[in-house]
């Protein structure tokens, strides 16, 4: 099709314009870094606290990576193949460590630390049981889209396969629930592998990487190169570039010629919003938002559906069946969403814009495809509506017809005078934080009420 081809062919002009731009840092001796890319570095004001020359354990090695990489806060759980992390985390004056009471809740607690902040969640275990704690959490970010880095110790290298105490091939337990995973075996190997595991789980897709790292590559004393460069330079070259305008007309073009458009919106439009909002107040077209997506538009303006799908409103699902132009940005086509395939926006031509190229196409056809991250598809978007302008309000009758549905079926509950409904509770709590709360939930029930 069309779009694969055009999909295929910028590829190839990425990976050909990467390569000659890493052809031309090592020419210039540039090592890889984020201020040899021109990003923002947060090395650059970085001081080695040991000296250039001195060497270190190979544990204060990586606890300097982190620190290199803008790291200030970890959540771990102490055991005896991570203690020389831990140790070394004492040594260090900028990250704070903040002690769980069990794996899992670590790696839970740097996910919500990463969905609430935007950074990356380190989390830290010990070998065997500490490890395989972390299993339930790094499938949740995976699942998610958080970004991730969990460092587990393991037993010593002339140990590993033995059956040894706490010996768990954790990299194999974990290899299709995270996005990447490393067993560091050289010492001089931990700059590069630490620096490789951030721009992974923080570019493209987010996601979790896991850091292997036996108890004696810890102990190992090493002078480390932070010049190395990272060795993913396929990773790289498969990561989508900002769409051209051209590429994006046929989105533009699918919305002029629409009677009934709705947005559909998730995660992948977290760090969009401001984009978002701007294409709505540009088309003035109904919003539909994943539990993922929840935030990414206010659900008090007039034109919020709010949440789709199996939990979601009955204005949100009749929007997306009487629909005949789906926008779908960030999003999956996830199950608990779509219910059966075949009967969702049935009526509908697709358009499908997200970074992970394996979404594209995988449980839902889209007319219009575009792997491209969301904020700068959006920009590009708004500049083409700027330039060339939806003309009047052909959508008002639409959202007429979805006002009236939203007034026959609000959301309510049972007011009782016996016991306290859940959503009575959390709308309490909602009015007395004036809405900054932020709240964690336990089970699947609470976050169904949540979501409203």
């Amino acid at each position: 099709s069309k779009p694969t081809t055009n999909q295929l062919a910028a590829a190839r002009a990425y990976a050909t314009a990467s390569l000659a731009r890493d052809a031309a840092a090592a020419a210039n001796g540039a090592d890889g870094s984020a201020a040899s890319r021109g990003d923002s570095d947060p090395a650059a004001d970085w001081t080695d606290r040991f000296g250039a020359l001195t060497p270190r354990k190979g544990a204060d090695i990586l606890v300097q990576a982190l620190e290199r990489e803008g790291v200030t806060v970890t959540f771990g759980y102490p055991g005896g193949a991570s203690l020389e992390i831990h140790q070394a985390l004492t040594r260090s004056t900028t990250v704070r460590n903040i002690l769980c009471r069990h794996e899992q809740g670590e790696v839970f607690a740097a996910e919500g630390y990463a969905k609430t902040t935007g950074d990356v969640g380190v989390c830290i275990a010990t070998s065997g049981p500490g490890a395989t704690n972390l299993v339930t959490g790094l499938a949740d970010a995976l699942l998610d889209s958080v970004p991730l880095v969990a460092v587990t110790g393991q037993v010593p290298r002339r140990m590993i396969g033995t059956d040894a105490f706490q010996e768990t091939p954790i990299v194999e337990v974990t290899r299709q629930i995270t996005k990447h995973n490393y067993l560091v075996m050289d010492v001089a190997d931990i700059p590069r592998v630490m620096k490789e595991a951030f721009f992974l789980a923080r570019t493209g897709r987010p996601g979790p990487v896991l850091v292997d790292v036996p108890k004696d590559v810890q102990q190992t004393l090493a002078v480390p190169d932070w010049g190395q460069r990272m060795a993913i330079s396929g990773y790289v070259s498969r990561l989508p570039v900002p769409p051209s305008l051209e590429a994006l007309q046929p989105v533009v073009d699918a919305l002029k010629s629409s009677k009934k458009p709705v947005l559909y919106c998730g995660g992948g439009c977290l760090d969009a919003s401001p984009q978002l909002r701007e294409f709505v107040a540009r088309t003035q077209i109904p919003v539909a938002q994943t539990l993922m997506g929840l935030g990414v538009y206010p659900e008090s303006d007039a034109l919020a559906l709010q949440m789709l799908g199996m939990h979601g409103t009955v204005a949100a699902n009749a929007a997306v069946d009487g629909a005949d132009l789906l926008v779908a940005v960030g999003v999956r086509f996830d199950d608990r969403v779509t219910g059966k395939l075949e009967a969702f926006a049935s009526r509908a031509r697709i358009v499908h814009i997200d970074v992970d190229p394996a979404e594209i196409g995988k449980n839902k056809h889209a007319h219009v495809a575009l792997t491209a991250e969301a904020r700068p598809a959006l920009e590009g978007i708004n500049a083409l509506l700027q330039a060339s302008p939806i003309e009047g309000d052909p959508f008002r009758e639409w959202r007429q017809e979805l006002a009236a549905v939203v007034a026959k079926h609000p959301l309510s509950y049972p007011d009782r005078g016996d016991v306290i409904v859940p959503q009575r509770a959390i709308e309490v709590l909602h009015e007395e934080t004036k809405g900054e709360a932020i709240v964690s939930t336990v089970r699947r029930k609470e976050r169904r009420f949540l979501s409203f």
